[in-house]
C-alpha cells in the first residue's frame, strides 16, 4: 500500500512492515494480513474511544492531536483490510471461474452422441416434515422469538 512520508511516520517499523508488504499473495498469507489489520484497526478504534472519554472526563478537547493520531491510524488500518479483502475476493472469483471451467470441461464427454451423461445427485427440495423440524430448531434457539420480538419495535 502506498503511504505519504506523514502516514509512514504515524506507524512503527512493524506495522509498516505490514502495510507496505507487496503481492502476489497465497490465500492463507491474505488471511493472515487481514486477520493481523483488523486486529490493529480494532485496537487503533478502541484506543480513539478510551482517549475520548479520558479527555471528556479532564475537562480537554475531544479532538486533540493525540485522538487525531490515533483516528488517522484507524484510517490507515481499514484502507489496509479493505484492499486485502479485495484481493481475496478477487482470487476467490477467479478460482470459482476456473472451477466452473474445469466443471463444464467434463460434462464435454457426456454431452456427446451416444454416450451416457453422468450428473451429480440433483439437491432435493425439502419436504414440509423438514421444513417443520426446521421451524422447531429455531424457535428452540430462540431466533423465530427475537425477530417477532424486533418486528414488534419498528
Amino acid at each position: 500500500m502506498r503511504m505519504t512520508p506523514a502516514q509512514s511516520a504515524l506507524l512503527n517499523a512493524r506495522e509498516k512492515q505490514l502495510l507496505q508488504a507487496r503481492g502476489p499473495y497465497e490465500v492463507k498469507q491474505l488471511a493472515t494480513l487481514i486477520r493481523r489489520t483488523r486486529e490493529l484497526r480494532d485496537r487503533q478504534r478502541d484506543l480513539a474511544q478510551r482517549q475520548r472519554v479520558a479527555a471528556t472526563t479532564q475537562g480537554r478537547s475531544r479532538e486533540s492531536a493525540t485522538i487525531t493520531r490515533t483516528l488517522r491510524k484507524e484510517q490507515l488500518f481499514s484502507r489496509a483490510l479493505e484492499q486485502f479483502e479485495a484481493q481475496l475476493a478477487r482470487i476467490n472469483r477467479e478460482s470459482s471461474d476456473v472451477m466452473g471451467e474445469l466443471a463444464l470441461g467434463n460434462n464435454a464427454a457426456a454431452s456427446r452422441p451416444g454416450r451416457r451423461a453422468t450428473t451429480a445427485a440433483a439437491p432435493r427440495e425439502p419436504s414440509a416434515g423438514s421444513a417443520k423440524k426446521a421451524g422447531v430448531a429455531r424457535s428452540r434457539t430462540g431466533v423465530a422469538l427475537r425477530g417477532r420480538a424486533q418486528a414488534a419495535f419498528r
